[in-house]
């Protein structure tokens, strides 16, 4: 090498060191993620493919013929359906086999519902969304459990490593941003084939819109299988998870039947403790999934509303949009949340308390705010910058459900939490199904007051409490002796407002 040549292969050596630790930072998110990023291509894609299902079908989806509405619905309340019965059935079971063999049955479970939803057919109209409302069910219990394994994965991960505990909350947030990633890739998939295939309306071809919603569905399998072998040979279990399991099979009593009634002890010693911390983040969750479920399930009749006589293609086209907005929003949580003058308590009321004067605005204006082309554009912007702020609350009912119980039960406490939160979701399915489109932006404010209540009210700010702390004050619980502990996890600065207000010790704390 020419001494010319030495300083040019010097600037370039850091280079190449700061692209591979660039990669390396992706990687550890982005793989983790994978989970949710299915999840989001997977149960936010009936919203997006109904205007091709209508297209397609539209006898039934247009006339009723052979599809009456409540039939139609069961595509939603199948999902809905599944998620609770995985996040609880799963949150349960990740707790006892690990995070990596949870992580592992659920993505197999995808795997096998991916599938089916690529090959759903039938003689008839009727018989192809009977086929696809079973197995939407099936990849919502997979998808479900989901939420408790990557959640606890994450959280346990940072815990893990000096270097990531001050950055907890970015870690976990990043793995749950690539739901944002999911929903965009899935517009763009459907966009893709109808365009190349010459779909632009206003004439559409059912085969090449039978060719359009199954090829994003069998596309969506790639990221599956790669998910599901990675997980299988590479992905090493919770080293958290795992020291707690040792202790917890240290003192196991031997005959089933005295193990089985510790497991009711603890139970009941955990809903005695920390039922406050409980109650407000499956309360949290279930007003949440009410705006935002709904806001997903109901997006053509959002856009529409935004964009009158949009038809097939632009329809898509807007939410593509909408959804790209909205990826700010997860990722200006996951930079800010660990930041001690935002934390998760003041992320989520900040998101809530957006949401409920833009959509409360959007409803009370709902006329003149629709009445012209330039009043449009002001209800747009509203719309919009909605979708930004509400991913804070996205992000922070996942989080918190992961940190605010202990290792021992985080992955159980977190399934309740986010079922409860589903039936938010089914709740806006079947409200949101009888009321005009002014009254779906009032009662999304509505579900916006009632988060920014539940909060104020039983979500305590965690941010800088090391969830070590938590698990040493889970042992004196357990241990009958919760009134001797004294450390930073009863510190006033670290309990609700409704903890911090009660009189008679550490049992009434969060």
């Amino acid at each position: 090498m020419t001494e010319a040549e030495k300083p040019i292969a010097a600037a370039a050596a850091p280079e190449r060191g700061r692209l591979s630790r660039f990669g390396r930072w992706v990687w550890s998110w982005a793989v983790p993620g994978l989970g949710m990023f299915n999840e989001s291509y997977y149960i936010f894609s009936v919203g997006n493919v109904k205007p091709i299902w209508t297209e397609q079908y539209p006898a039934c989806w247009k006339e009723g013929v052979g599809c009456n509405s409540s039939f139609l619905h069961a595509l939603n309340y199948s999902q809905v359906a599944g998620l609770c019965a995985g996040m609880l059935a799963l949150g349960l079971i990740v707790d006892r086999i690990g995070r990596k063999w949870g992580s592992v049955t659920t993505a197999l479970i995808m795997f096998i519902a991916g599938v089916l939803l690529t090959a759903a057919d039938g003689p008839s109209a009727h018989t192809v969304f009977a086929f696809l409302t079973a197995a939407q069910a099936l990849f919502g219990f997979g998808c479900g459990g989901e939420f408790p394994v990557a959640a606890a994965s994450a959280s346990e991960r940072a815990e893990s490593s000096d270097k990531l505990r001050s950055k907890r909350g970015q870690t976990t947030v990043l793995v749950f941003a690539m739901q944002g990633w999911g929903n965009i890739l899935n517009l763009a998939v459907l966009l893709f084939f109808l365009g190349v295939q010459g779909q632009t309306g206003p004439q559409y071809s059912f085969r090449a819109l039978s060719i359009t919603w199954r090829m994003q569905y069998a596309l969506g399998l790639l990221p599956i299988i790669f998910m599901l072998v990675y997980r299988v040979s590479y992905l090493k279990e919770s080293s958290v998870w795992q020291e707690q399991r040792r202790l917890k099979l240290e003192g196991k009593l031997g005959d089933k039947q005295s193990e089985k009634r510790e497991s009711r002890r603890k139970l009941l010693l955990l809903l005695r403790h920390y039922w406050h911390r409980l109650l407000g983040t499956a309360l949290g969750w279930f007003a949440w999934d009410f705006y935002y479920y709904g806001n997903k399930l109901f997006q053509s009749e959002f856009i529409n509303v935004i964009h009158p006589g949009s038809t097939l293609v632009p329809l898509l086209e807007y939410n593509l949009l909408n959804s790209s907005v909205a990826l700010f929003g997860y990722y200006f949580a996951a930079f800010t949340i660990d930041k001690l003058w935002m934390g998760r308590r003041r992320m989520q009321i900040a998101g809530f308390a957006v949401v409920f004067v833009l959509f409360l605005a959007c409803g009370v204006a709902f006329y003149p705010l629709t009445s012209s082309a330039q009043a449009l554009q002001g209800f747009q912007a509203m719309y919009y910058i909605s979708s930004v702020f509400a991913q804070f609350v996205n992000a922070t009912t996942f989080l918190l459900a992961s940190e605010l119980f202990p290792t021992e039960n985080r992955g159980m406490a977190h399934g309740i939490s986010a079922a409860v939160g589903k039936l938010g979701a089914l709740s806006a399915d079947i409200i949101m199904g009888q009321v005009d489109d002014r009254m779906k932006f009032i009662l999304s404010a509505a579900a916006g007051a009632l988060g920014v209540f539940v909060t104020l009210a039983f979500i305590p700010e965690i941010t800088a409490l090391d969830l070590k702390e938590g698990d040493m004050r889970w042992e004196a619980i357990k241990r009958g002796e919760a009134k001797t502990y004294a450390g930073e996890a009863v510190n006033p600065a670290n309990l609700s407002c409704i903890a911090a207000g009660q009189v008679g010790g550490p049992v009434m704390q969060l």
